[in-house]
């Protein structure tokens, strides 16, 4: 997601491994794996009853937050993650400006505040019902692994570039600030913090809430560089409550990791695949999948790589089982429209910025210079939605060329993927070239025991 935003660093405190177990930390008192509150924990799912929703702020989002306040108000309790007072009382005037009641917002200060909070905490809930955070590794989106293997393609090619100077700006101070959050929120708020030694962001976890996960096989790998896909799923099923993995091949074309060629001049900011535009629970048994138009992927290559891409997603999912060996129901929810723009490169360009790109993006084997044109794909797909108790929010991309009949037809399959539940759209646009949307830029706090 977005990789503009200031953190500070904090001071890391271990858990250290007992027995065959990690450790639980909640209020000053250690628990072993074998305690009665571990026993019959789980991860949340999206859909589990909601008690509050965080939403992030920053500044060139203030329309999607003000919407999101708006839309999820009358359904469940919102708390804001703002980086300072600054930015607390920017929040406030918009949503009073809007003639939104911003009086009922609990603001919780931290420096490291993302906009996309989605990524900076994974919820589960314990044995009593309590909430949990898991603590997973923060590696900004495997940036350094991203920059420095960009920047040592592009030294090698050059014989007046010399390895260790253009790489030398990979390394971020805010990687490891970012990462104490999830624990520092867990502090703040009396829960239970769970550490992995995985790296991954909320993103790129989907549970079913019963002890099942859905993963992209790459985007793990590429976070755990070090590890082989057998110790990233041992690591996975240490989890609470976690019995199963699905193992997905692929994300979407569209969401390269950071800045990335798609095919021929498309490219595109993306996180490297993470399950939260593609692939999501709708209950414990229902698997919603990313499916690209036929007719568009006759006429664009990356709607065709997407097709391609998810119908091998799909053959994965029909074969597979849930944690008690039941079949899956699949259901294909149509992708929008692509949405693209063009973008010119420049060698003074401000990757913080979404419309500024330069050829140092791209590895130099790909020949890009200064000057030409590229076109950028936005992040788009109707699996980035919300829900929060009785509302299911979607992203709204008729205003971004997607034919009204199509997305007629998503709000039918959320319908009846989601009973009882309203539907509703809302144009989240923007997000979407910074490689995000509405489920990114929201973070649900599951319903438990207080």
């Amino acid at each position: 997601m977005s990789i503009s935003g200031h953190f500070l660093n904090a001071r890391r405190v271990c858990l250290q491994a007992a027995g065959a177990g990690l450790l639980l930390l909640a209020a000053g008192r250690l628990a072993t794996a074998n305690a009665p509150a571990v026993a019959g924990a789980r991860l949340a799912a999206d859909f589990d009853a909601t008690a509050a929703v965080w939403l992030g702020y920053d500044a060139g989002h203030e329309d999607l937050t003000a919407h999101l306040v708006e839309a999820l108000a009358p359904y469940v309790r919102i708390k804001m993650l703002v980086r300072d007072a600054a930015a607390q009382a920017d929040a406030w005037a918009l949503l009073q400006r809007r003639g939104l009641n911003a009086g009922q917002i609990q603001f919780v200060q931290d420096a490291r505040a993302p906009f996309f909070v989605r990524d900076a905490a994974v919820f589960g809930l314990d044995g009593e019902d309590k909430p949990f955070i898991v603590d997973f590794k923060w590696t900004y989106y495997g940036w350094a692994q991203w920059c420095r293997r960009t920047l040592q393609a592009r030294s090698a090619r050059s014989a007046s570039s010399r390895p260790s100077s253009r790489t030398s700006g990979c390394e971020r101070p805010d990687e490891s600030g970012v990462g104490e959050l999830d624990r520092w929120l867990a502090g703040q708020h009396g829960w239970a913090s769970f550490q992995s030694s995985l790296a991954m962001e909320g993103g790129g976890v989907e549970s079913n809430g019963q002890g099942l996960l859905i993963a992209n096989s790459a985007l793990w790998r590429a976070r755990n560089p070090r590890l082989t896909h057998e110790a990233i799923e041992s690591e996975i099923k240490r989890l609470p409550g976690v019995r199963k993995v699905i193992w997905l091949p692929y994300g979407l074309a569209h969401d390269p990791l950071h800045r990335g060629t798609i095919a021929g001049p498309y490219v595109g900011w993306g996180t490297g695949g993470h399950t939260d535009e593609f692939v999501r629970f709708a209950d414990p048994r229902t698997v919603l999948l990313a499916w690209a138009d036929d007719a568009e992927a006759r006429s664009h290559p990356v709607a065709r790589l997407n097709q391609a891409r998810m119908r091998a997603n799909h053959d994965v999912l029909v074969a597979s089982k849930d944690q008690d060996g039941k079949p899956l129901r699949v259901v294909k929810v149509p992708l929008p429209k692509t949405i693209e723009r063009p973008v010119v490169l420049a060698a003074d360009a401000d990757i913080a910025h979404s419309d500024q790109w330069s050829a140092a993006s791209f590895a130099a084997s790909e020949g890009r210079r200064n000057g030409d044109t590229v076109r950028q794909v936005a992040t788009s797909s109707y699996l980035n939605f919300v829900v929060a108790n009785k509302l299911v929010l979607l992203p709204d991309y008729v205003p971004h060329g997607t034919a009204p009949a199509r997305q007629d037809q998503v709000r039918r399959i959320f319908e009846s993927a989601f009973p009882g539940r309203r539907v509703q759209f809302m144009d989240a646009g923007h997000t979407h070239w910074f490689g995000g949307g509405m489920h990114c830029a929201t973070l649900n706090e599951p319903l438990g025991r207080a």
